[in-house]
């Protein structure tokens, strides 16, 4: 896990300047090292910044509590010890290692905070950025930001996390993953900064993001969702924390077609067919029509929801809202035509009231089944 790395992440701060030697506890911390005055007002606290780099085990030594909240969209309990505070963070999940230095982190700093970023800590500078992969430490104005980017798993066992993990689409993220990059708040701070301070992470994260993204992690509330074509929008919003609550893929969760309430659920949606084709023969531009059904072939396949673009003879016509997990045939955005045979479930917006959708409370509470027997 994460506290592995501990070690790693110390040995590079303590290259990084005056203000990590401190961190790593060097008897002379506080003396002019290379003829520089490491003033005690250029620099934060040694104990909060201590404290802060300690949590990085305190963060992977709660990932059990995060893969139990995974799916329940509210900030869940605080992974770390009662007498910690949480970890301020952001971490991306990443198909392949990075490469990154000092200079690119100044440049991205610069050009997404609107301000100059050098990539040294030498004068009393207000913004700069120092260190060596794996870890680099970025000051902007009083605040510290810590920068990793390891070239491995986010866990010790991504395959053995990931088979805890119900959701077919974050399992897969988990189980592909090779790498990680995170922005993490450093020092003490007062709680009607953080929003603050949340937006800078957010804006960092949302600029070192690129097309090796998988999944965005928040170790503070557990949550964690798939990484889209929307999430840098959303990260440079008023609250990043927002592309948590917003997320545009439906789990997908393994279901044995025999369980007597998912039937049950499917069974009413075909039965209760005509009041969704008739509403949608009266749409209005303000409705938003959906159905879920079997995509694919006899041999592979999966349920998806599409937005309905049309209903003639028997079939319905619309747009696949999202990518399989799976299926290599089709995509986001698709085109596709499905029997009225092979419907799963139908739902329709009516105003701030959502019509239909007999299948959805009945997945949530399976998936919530199946976490918990997985511990």
């Amino acid at each position: 896990m994460r506290f592995l790395e501990k070690k790693q992440i110390l040995a590079s701060v303590a290259q990084i300047s005056d203000t990590m030697v401190w961190v790593c506890g060097a008897p002379d911390a506080g003396k002019p090292r290379n003829g520089r005055n490491s003033s005690k007002s250029k620099r934060p606290e040694i104990d909060s910044i201590g404290r802060q780099l300690s949590q990085l085990e305190d963060e992977a030594m709660g990932l059990w509590n995060w893969l139990q909240k995974l799916f329940r969209n509210s900030p869940t309990r605080r992974h770390v010890r009662s007498e910690e505070k949480p970890l301020n963070a952001l971490v991306l999940f990443l198909t392949e290692p990075r490469r990154i230095d000092s200079t690119t982190i100044a440049e991205i700093a610069t050009d997404t905070l609107g301000t100059q970023f050098r990539d040294d800590d030498s004068g009393d500078q207000e913004n700069f950025v120092t260190g060596a992969s794996p870890s680099f430490v970025v000051k902007h104005g009083e605040a510290y930001f810590l920068i990793n980017v390891f070239p491995r798993p986010y866990m010790d066992n991504p395959e053995v996390a990931a088979n805890n993990i119900p959701e077919l689409r974050l399992r897969k993220v988990i189980k592909e993953h090779t790498a990680w990059l995170s922005v993490d708040l450093l020092g003490e701070f007062r709680e009607r900064d953080l929003p603050h301070h949340y937006r800078i992470i957010g804006k960092l994260i949302a600029a070192l993001a690129d097309d090796d993204c998988l999944a965005i992690f928040a170790p503070a509330t557990g949550q964690i969702a798939v990484f889209d074509s929307e999430t840098c929008e959303k990260l440079q919003g008023k609250n990043p924390l927002d592309v948590f609550s917003s997320s545009g893929h439906p789990p997908v969760v393994p279901v044995s077609g025999d369980d007597p309430r998912l039937k049950a659920a499917v069974s009413r949606a075909r039965r209760t067919w005509s009041q969704f084709e008739s509403a949608f023969e009266e749409r209005r531009a303000d409705q938003n029509f959906a159905v879920k059904a079997r995509i694919g072939n006899d041999d592979d396949f999966e349920f998806m929801w599409l937005t309905v673009t049309g209903i003639e003879n028997g079939i319905i016509y619309g747009k696949l809202d999202n990518d399989p997990v799976e299926l290599t045939s089709v995509r986001c955005g698709d085109r596709v035509r499905v029997p009225v045979r092979e419907l799963n479930d139908w739902l329709y917006t009516d105003g701030e009231h959502m019509q239909g959708g007999f299948t959805i409370e009945v997945l949530r509470k399976i998936q919530d089944e199946m976490q918990n027997e997985s511990f």
